[in-house]
């Protein structure tokens, strides 16, 4: 049985109403109603809630499931919390849950709380120096030899190191002396003097991103061959500890 839109009464020819036209507008339609679900059908009303508007709405109380939800898009009450579900279950009323977890958060320096606004941080920086020259004696070009040497663990991943050197070329005699800062692998500044008792400063800033033991070098290269001079550097790390 389907809904019937009722008739127009006005239009009866001489006011007669029939029992034909009672069943068809009262008791049919009555009855359609009584047993109706929501189809989108005439007098069936809609098959979902679109377009809502809870504008005037005070209080959402949710039934408590005693469960918590388990398919996507469910908002859903598990005694005193309330959870969504998205790829998993979210506990929406807890604090401080796992990092990368939205949740309430607590103010405080772990990893899963929040830093308050008013926090501040102390820098502290352990120095590590030496110093010290070569005679080096050149017998071809290109020969590049080491003239200092620092070796440093870091105390923490997270901090950093800066490094600066001084040095100098003890004879140049219009020879190209080009110092460097270095760890085995890397060139971190270059410097070069081509004059005698020239100076120069080399600065890097590393971050190791590791504690395991690195050497750090100063080392000078003269483009003569044959040629034997006595350069110097002074090189100074300082290891700056992060602490929140």
């Amino acid at each position: 049985m389907a809904w019937t839109a009722p008739r127009d009464w006005t239009a009866i020819s001489g006011g007669i109403v029939t029992a034909a036209s009672l069943n068809t507008d009262l008791r049919d339609n009555l009855g359609v109603l009584s047993t109706h679900t929501h189809t989108g059908a005439a007098g069936f009303g809609a098959s979902s809630m679109t377009g809502l508007t809870l504008a005037a709405l005070v209080t959402l109380t949710f039934a408590d499931q005693s469960a918590n939800p388990d398919a996507a898009g469910e908002l859903q009450r598990n005694g005193n919390d309330l959870l969504f579900y998205g790829s998993s279950a979210v506990n929406l009323t807890a604090a401080d849950q796992a990092a990368g977890t939205a949740s309430l958060r607590s103010l405080s320096t772990t990893s899963t709380t929040a830093a308050a606004g008013n926090h501040t941080h102390t820098l502290s920086v352990p120095h590590n120096a030496t110093s010290g020259y070569q005679n080096v004696s050149h017998t071809g070009q290109n020969v590049e030899v080491t003239i200092n040497t620092l070796t440093r663990a870091m105390a923490d991943s997270k901090n950093a190191l800066v490094l600066n050197a001084s040095v100098r070329a003890g004879d140049a005699s219009n020879a190209d002396h080009v110092f460097r800062l270095r760890t085995s692998a890397d060139i971190l500044d270059t410097g070069t003097i081509t004059t005698d008792d020239g100076r120069d400063y080399l600065y890097a800033l590393v971050l190791p991103a590791s504690t395991s033991s690195t050497d750090y070098l100063v080392t000078v290269q003269v483009n003569r061959p044959g040629y034997t001079t006595a350069d110097h550097s002074t090189l100074f790390l300082t290891e700056v500890t992060y602490t929140p």
